[in-house]
């Protein structure tokens, strides 16, 4: 007995200078290892630890008569600790990933010395004068009023390189991705059919025009399309099926719409979000305040369009410029008078309206008109303003309001003519 224990002891202990260079060797290199490879050593051990002792329990059990029928109703020790060991593995993988993306995304500092020697000037645009290359933009409106469209047509512009709406377009890469979220590859099909109707171009040279109707990890997958193929604009159709939460909360739509900032920083591009208007909206002159939502969306936007209809023909659309923090006043008063086809295209008109008249329809117009008439006959008469309220059912002050609402109108109506 004591020369088989002295055996065994020799065995285990052959070489003790061999097993302590081993041991330092394997500290060294330890550190040096993949993630993978170090936790697979891990899990090999473990393993072998747990199974050694559940090989004891499971003798025991037998000595003592034990019967197990559903050994798989109860989680041995292996089943736990491996178990345990790959949660642990899983949340270092998920954080080595997202230190990845945060580095990734990583947008440049810069100091003031640099920014007075660039030689930028003016803020860049995709399509001059309107459109800026780099942020984020909206075009909203009530339904049927041709948002898709428009958003489809401008795509095809930056692919192509033709003009939108009579504007010049400057793009780098010549290529857009539209995400749809209403509509199918089916619809898309028609839909694009129909407007090239108009354009005439060959498959060939909408190639580059890709839509993506996957929305799960919109993100991620936007990530990856725009690290392979850069884009000069990405269209999100619609906002309200993407954003998950509620729309009024400011908070949450302020940080969803942050990520999007910094993709449109990271890869130069512009990404527009449809969005809708208020229910109301539409007897409203155009604000960046009749989007649906909390206050939050606009704020993220540095530009704002409002597509509205005409309210005396069904084929006028009106383009207004309700937010552009690098235009000038001048954009954000009156309206672009478009024509919309009956292929989904639009024209521009070349003609502009007063947001104050768009919500003027004839009859009240010809209303302001007749009741100005016939103050200034009486005026004509002698009648001072009380006394012609009083013909009228007026008070003094209802007469004045008139008087001005239709002066108001006609400088506005004169301001259209220059």
């Amino acid at each position: 007995m004591k020369n088989s224990k002295r055996t065994t002891k020799q065995k285990t202990n052959a070489n003790p200078q061999v097993s302590k260079k081993t041991k330092k060797e394997n500290k060294k290199t330890k550190s040096n290892l993949p993630v993978s490879t170090e936790y697979m050593e891990r899990a090999s051990k473990m393993i072998e630890k747990a199974l050694k002792e559940d090989k004891k329990k499971l003798k025991q059990a037998e000595s003592q008569k034990a019967v197990v029928n559903q050994p798989s109703s109860i989680k041995t020790k292996m089943e736990i600790e491996f178990e345990a060991m790959q949660k642990e593995n899983k949340a270092m993988v998920l954080q080595s990933e997202s230190n990845l993306i945060l580095m990734e995304n990583l947008i440049p500092n810069v100091n003031g010395k640099e920014l007075l020697n660039d030689e930028l000037n003016e803020i860049p645009k995709l399509i001059d004068p309107i459109f800026h290359r780099v942020g984020l933009a909206a075009l909203i409106g009530s339904s049927d009023t041709g948002k898709s469209s428009m958003l489809r047509d401008l795509c095809v512009s930056v692919v192509t390189g033709k003009k939108f709406l009579n504007w010049d377009v400057m793009p780098i890469h010549k290529r857009a991705y539209y995400v749809s979220t209403e509509d199918d590859k089916m619809a898309i099909s028609y839909l694009l059919k129909k407007q090239n109707s108009d354009y005439g171009f060959t498959p060939e040279e909408l190639e580059d025009l890709v839509y993506i109707f996957e929305t799960d990890n919109l993100i991620k997958n936007l990530e990856r399309e725009l690290s392979q193929k850069p884009a000069d604009v990405v269209v999100i159709d619609a906002f309200a099926d993407v954003f998950t939460g509620q729309l009024y909360e400011t908070n949450r739509v302020r940080a969803f719409l942050n990520d999007y900032s910094q993709l449109a920083q990271k890869y130069g591009c512009l990404i527009i979000f449809l969005h809708h208007t208020n229910k109301r909206s539409d007897n409203l002159e155009p604000s960046k305040h009749n989007a649906l939502g909390s206050q939050g969306f606009e704020a993220k936007m540095r530009l704002m369009i409002e597509l509205k209809s005409d309210n005396q023909s069904v084929n006028k659309k009106h383009f207004c410029i309700v937010k552009g923090n690098y235009l000038s006043h001048q954009f954000k008063t009156h309206s672009y008078e478009l024509q919309f086809t009956e292929n989904l295209t639009f024209n521009n008109l070349e003609t502009r309206t007063h947001y104050d008249l768009l919500t003027q329809n004839k009859e009240r117009r010809e209303t302001i008109e007749y009741e100005y008439d016939e103050i200034m006959k009486l005026k004509q008469e002698g009648l001072t303003h009380e006394e012609i309220g009083l013909r009228l059912g007026v008070s003094k002050a209802g007469i004045s309001r008139k008087i001005s609402r239709y002066n108001k109108l006609k400088a506005l109506e004169d301001s259209n003519q220059k």
